[in-house]
């Protein structure tokens, strides 16, 4: 009897989400190795692909004012009811585009290129209008323009600029040797499972200990989390062949989120409760990932 891994493969990433859930306590005290591993992903996609391949496109500035646009309309509504609430839907859209979203686009067989350079465009942004946006969407906030746009530009060189410069540094030394860097997809695949066991032991955690003061209020948040993840992978298949993007990569770009940068804003410069709607986004973009990776994989 032979064992269909293909098709078992499938599944990993359920398994894996639900490892993460239900050994939360376990997982969530090494959740500092996640960057080490999503920057990890970024560099082996970023070694097979030229950097001539990442240049700016006019369909990036399009993407990014149009979510932008739609998270202030939301957030002008939902703040009608509760500007908690509509401070979490609004840092679903402002979030960056994922370092990881070029290797799954990689994984997808999608365009590569497209959906890494949005990932610059939209993290070289944020560490601009973050230090303009936070205090006009939390009044008590008091930290000084340069040094909040400071620190996230740290988080983004560790993040994004790093791993992207040593694969380019590798794949430069290879050429000169005669050799050509091979894709390293199945190696990507497995570091994104191992990131999901992370990424939600860490969500989990942070809302058992943050999220218990008001129980309508933390579903609501959750429920924003969801709404914010449907409209921005929805729209990226949707909008993909209008703007001549390949959709793997339009949908990775607008769906797949850097959550653990906007997770760090809101503990530190946020009220609690605007918290748990990225972390209801973390593993709502892993459920709609996990259909995906099923749905066209490639690895």
């Amino acid at each position: 009897m032979t064992i269909p891994f293909d098709r078992l493969r499938g599944y990993a990433p359920l398994c894996f989400i639900t490892a993460g859930i239900l050994l939360w306590r376990i997982t969530s005290p090494f959740s500092s190795i996640l960057p080490w591993i999503i920057a990890s992903m970024l560099f082996f996609a970023m070694l097979n692909m030229p950097p001539r391949e990442m240049r700016p496109r006019r369909q990036h500035l399009f993407l990014l004012l149009l979510q932008l646009g739609i998270g202030g309309t939301l957030y002008a509504l939902l703040s009608l009811w509760d500007q908690r609430i509509a401070c979490s839907l609004f840092m679903c859209f402002l979030a960056p585009a994922a370092t990881a979203a070029g290797a799954m686009t990689s994984l997808m067989g999608g365009d590569v290129g497209f959906a890494t350079g949005y990932t610059l465009l939209t993290h070289t942004l944020i560490c601009f209008l973050a230090p303009l946006l936070l205090p006009l969407l939390d009044a008590t906030s008091t930290l000084p323009f340069w040094t909040l746009s400071g620190q996230i530009a740290l988080l983004v060189a560790r993040m994004v600029i790093l791993p992207i410069a040593l694969a380019w540094l590798v794949r430069a030394f290879m050429h000169r040797l005669g050799r050509k860097p091979r894709p390293q997809k199945k190696l990507t695949y497995w570091l994104w499972l191992s990131s999901l066991i992370f990424i939600l032991g860490k969500a989990v955690d942070f809302v058992a200990k943050e999220g218990g003061e008001n129980v309508v209020l933390l579903l609501a948040s959750f429920a924003v989390g969801f709404l914010a993840c449907f409209i921005q992978f929805t729209l990226g298949r949707l909008l993909a062949r209008r703007i001549g993007i390949e959709e793997t990569a339009c949908r990775q770009a607008m769906g797949q989120k850097n959550t653990a940068l906007v997770l760090w804003l809101c503990i530190s410069f946020l009220h609690p409760l605007v918290a748990p709607g990225i972390a209801g986004y973390i593993a709502w973009q892993n459920f709609f990932l996990s259909y995906y990776m099923r749905k066209g994989q490639t690895v």
